[in-house]
């Protein structure tokens, strides 16, 4: 029997590295999954198949205890809201033809019901290190997502994707640029990337020391590396531009303040604002994103977006 060609959507075997083909309509890594070369099954842990298991319960880029604190909060903050909506326009104008499409590092799945609402047809999952975020996520969606766990780094998957979201990820991992070459084998031909990070490396504070980046990113810096790594940039651009000066002065009164803080704490003082104060941020980003429509550039702002093509066969 022959294995699957380059070109073909294909898994790796974790352990002996040999290939099988993913067919059309086929989980990434089904339930149960296991090698018909070594024989070796995959571990699984809370219902979630493991392709890292060692990774699992080490808080590793992020600290585990965040699950339980973001699940709640994302649901009504503006910075979630209004980020969902920007990904779902960059989906809708980018990769409206998309049928099997991933999110890596998913954490609480809040932003995969922005890639379902997009691409009601495809067939949608999500990965994440550590299982523990993945229980909020099945509790949102129960068995209409597939949900794994996985590295970002060792995917064991090749040209199987028309689509990639890594949403605020790639900061917290240190070969980043690694990731990113990743992400260009795991691509089928023509297959998009949506990427988000934190930007200006100035801006660092207590949040992300605490939140384990790696790095804020310079202006332009994630579509260098998108390139480097063989990818065709479509489009990128800053986000949170509006509210931009605000963010600043944030950090600069945190900046001032000496007492540590813990991880609950700064998220407490983050992400918990008054209805009408969220109310009124969420207004400036819809504003900034009828800006963006209209082609206005956004030259600057909290966080950055690369929209990117794989190109070759």
């Amino acid at each position: 029997m022959t294995g699957p060609t380059v070109g073909q959507p294909r898994r790796f075997c974790p352990h002996c590295r040999s290939a099988s083909t993913i067919s059309a309509g086929e989980a990434l890594w089904p339930a149960g999954w296991s090698c018909r070369g070594c024989g070796t099954a995959l571990a699984s842990a809370n219902g979630f198949t493991q392709l890292a298991p060692d990774l699992d319960d080490v808080d590793e880029g992020f600290d585990r205890e965040a699950f339980r604190l973001l699940a709640p909060l994302e649901v009504k903050h503006f910075w979630f809201v209004s980020r969902n909506e920007l990904l779902g326009w960059l989906v809708g104008r980018h990769a409206a033809s998309a049928r099997r499409v991933l999110e890596v590092g998913t954490g609480t799945g809040f932003v995969l019901k922005a890639l379902r609402d997009a691409l009601p047809r495809a067939t949608i999952a999500g990965s994440e290190l550590h299982t523990q975020g993945l229980l909020t996520a099945r509790e949102r969606y129960g068995d209409s997502v597939e949900l794994f766990q996985m590295d970002a780094r060792r995917s064991h998957i090749a040209g199987a994707l028309d689509l990639i979201g890594a949403f605020d990820v790639l900061e917290h991992i240190p070969e980043d640029e690694a990731v990113l070459a990743e992400f260009h084998r795991m691509l089928a031909p023509s297959g998009i990337l949506i990427a988000t990070v934190p930007q200006h490396p100035w801006m660092w504070s207590t949040t992300d020391d605490l939140a384990h980046h790696q790095r804020r990113y310079r202006v332009g810096e994630l579509a260098r590396k998108a390139r480097a790594a063989g990818f065709e940039v479509l489009h990128a651009s800053s986000f949170t531009t509006l509210a931009f000066p605000l963010m600043v002065a944030s950090r600069l009164i945190a900046r001032a303040k000496t007492v540590p803080r813990t991880l609950e704490e700064q998220t407490q003082a983050e992400l918990v604002m008054s209805p009408l104060a969220n109310s009124l941020m969420l207004t400036l980003a819809r504003f900034e994103h009828r800006l963006r429509r209209l082609g206005m550039p956004m030259p600057f702002g909290g966080s950055q977006f690369v929209v990117a093509r794989r190109g070759g066969a």
